[in-house]
C-alpha cells in the first residue's frame, strides 16, 4: 500500500524540480528529465532531499501530537471542517507537521506535506491512504489546478504555489494565531520575548493581496492543564525557541488559551 497509493495518484503529482509529469518505473516515480523519487516503505516520499534540516525537533512534534489528541484543538478542527466543501476530492495540507490535523480533515485523496522528515515519519506511522511527503512549499510536487482544498495551519505560506495547484473554485483555509493565543506562555516568558504583543493583521493583509478573502472565523477557548500538558505546550510552541524550557516555571501554567482565526479564501480569477 505504501508505494501503490502514490502510483494510484500519479495523475496529480508532478516533479518538484522541473515540473514535469511523473511516470512509474518499477517502484519509482520518474519524470521525463530523469528526476527519480522512491516511495519509502514507511509510507512517504522525500521530494526535497537537498533541503536544510528543519529546526523543529521530533520532541516538539511528539508533544504537539499529544496536545492535539487530548482535544485542545477540537473546536478549531470543527470550524475548519465546517468551512470545507462536502466530500472534497483532493486536500493538500501544506505544512502538516505530525499529521494529526491532516488525518481528521482528510478528503477523498489527501496529501500531507512538510519539510521536516521527523514530522512526516511520525505522520506516516500506521500506514493508511494519506500521501505523506517531505517537501518544500515553494516547489510543491502537485500538478496545476488539481487541488480542492489547501490547508495551511499554523504554517508559513507560499501563495503563488497555492494559487497554482488549486482548482479555480478551490478553497484556501489558513489558520493563524490571534492576540490571546497562548497568552499564559507569553506572560511566563516575560521579557524573554522580543514581541510580547501579537497581531495577525500583517498576515491577513498579505493573504488578501494574493487571494480573495471571503471570511474570517475566530475561535477562542481556555482549558485547564495538567503538569504534563503544561510541559508539552512549552515544548511545542515556537514562543519558547531558544529558551531552556526547564528554566520556566511550568507549575505556574495552570490553564491555556486557544485563540485563533481561520481565514477562508478563494483563488483570484
Amino acid at each position: 500500500m505504501s508505494a501503490e497509493k502514490f502510483f494510484n495518484s500519479i495523475s496529480f503529482l508532478r516533479c518538484p524540480i522541473c515540473g514535469a509529469a511523473f511516470s512509474q518505473s518499477g517502484a519509482s516515480l520518474f519524470c521525463a528529465n530523469g528526476h527519480t523519487f522512491d516511495p519509502s516503505r514507511k509510507g512517504y516520499v522525500h521530494f526535497a532531499p537537498n533541503a536544510a534540516p528543519s529546526h523543529y525537533s521530533r520532541a516538539l512534534f511528539e508533544s504537539r501530537r499529544r496536545i492535539l489528541e487530548a482535544g485542545f484543538y477540537d473546536a478549531v478542527i470543527d470550524a475548519i471542517r465546517s468551512a470545507m466543501p462536502n466530500h472534497p476530492g483532493v486536500v493538500l495540507d501544506a505544512g502538516c507537521g505530525d499529521g494529526t490535523f491532516t488525518k481528521r480533515l482528510a478528503g477523498e485523496t489527501t496529501v500531507g506535506l512538510d519539510l521536516s522528515k521527523d514530522a512526516i515519519q511520525l505522520a506516516a506511522r500506521g500506514g493508511g491512504p494519506i500521501l505523506w511527503a517531505v517537501g518544500d512549499l515553494t516547489r510543491l510536487p502537485i500538478a496545476d489546478e488539481t487541488v480542492d482544498v489547501v490547508l495551511n495551519l499554523f504554517s508559513p505560506a507560499h501563495y503563488a504555489e497555492f494559487q497554482r495547484v488549486l482548482k479555480p473554485d478551490g478553497t484556501l483555509l489558513k489558520l493563524v494565531p490571534q492576540a490571546g493565543y497562548l497568552c499564559e506562555i507569553r506572560a511566563l516568558m516575560g521579557d524573554r520575548l522580543r514581541n510580547p504583543q501579537y497581531s495577525n493583521e500583517a498576515v491577513v493583509s498579505h493573504l488578501s493581496g494574493q487571494f480573495r478573502l471571503e471570511n474570517r472565523v475566530r475561535i477562542t477557548e481556555t482549558h485547564p492543564l495538567t503538569p504534563e500538558q503544561a510541559e508539552d505546550f512549552l515544548r511545542m510552541t515556537p514562543l519558547t525557541f531558544g529558551t531552556e524550557t526547564q528554566t520556566l516555571d511550568a507549575d505556574a501554567l495552570k490553564k491555556i488559551t486557544i485563540d485563533v482565526e481561520l481565514l477562508i479564501a478563494k483563488p483570484n480569477q
